[in-house]
């Protein structure tokens, strides 16, 4: 009998921890606060419009910044509801993710930020995170 894909949800081991503190540094120096939903909304905003500003044979890889923007909506996640970091590996490898208290449900916040932009999408990031939360209130009562 053979089930799905194999999933590991394990707390943060140091390196995690390590690598979660860094990519709230660069947040920090990109005047992002994971508090504020607006900073976070603001930062996705101003890179898109730099991007749309740059001719595209000279525009950089966006990973790092989307994933400093998604690294800040996950802790303002993680502030604001029963969520927690884990480390959680599976088929496609080892990521920072959210985890609800019983480790089964599992939102890996790059996806959302590379989904987004991939499509090019605007002005969605502050209604997804708001979203987020109010299911996640209403699961819990």
């Amino acid at each position: 009998m053979s089930g799905g894909p194999r999933v590991v949800i394990d707390p943060l081991d140091d390196a995690a921890v390590k690598a979660l503190h860094e990519w709230l540094e660069r947040a920090r120096q990109a005047a992002i606060d994971p508090d504020e939903l607006a900073s976070i909304d603001a930062a996705y905003a101003r890179y898109f419009d730099q991007v749309l500003r740059t001719p595209a044979d000279h525009r950089q890889d966006p990973t790092q910044t989307l994933t400093t923007i998604a690294m800040a909506m996950g802790e303002h996640l993680q502030r604001h509801s029963a969520l927690h970091w884990r480390v959680v590996k599976d088929a496609e490898g080892t990521d920072l993710a959210l985890a609800s208290a019983d480790d089964t449900g599992v939102l890996f916040p790059v996806d959302p930020v590379a989904d987004a932009w991939s499509k090019q999408q605007r002005d969605w990031l502050a209604d997804f995170v708001t979203e987020v939360l109010s299911e996640l209130e209403a699961a819990s009562q």
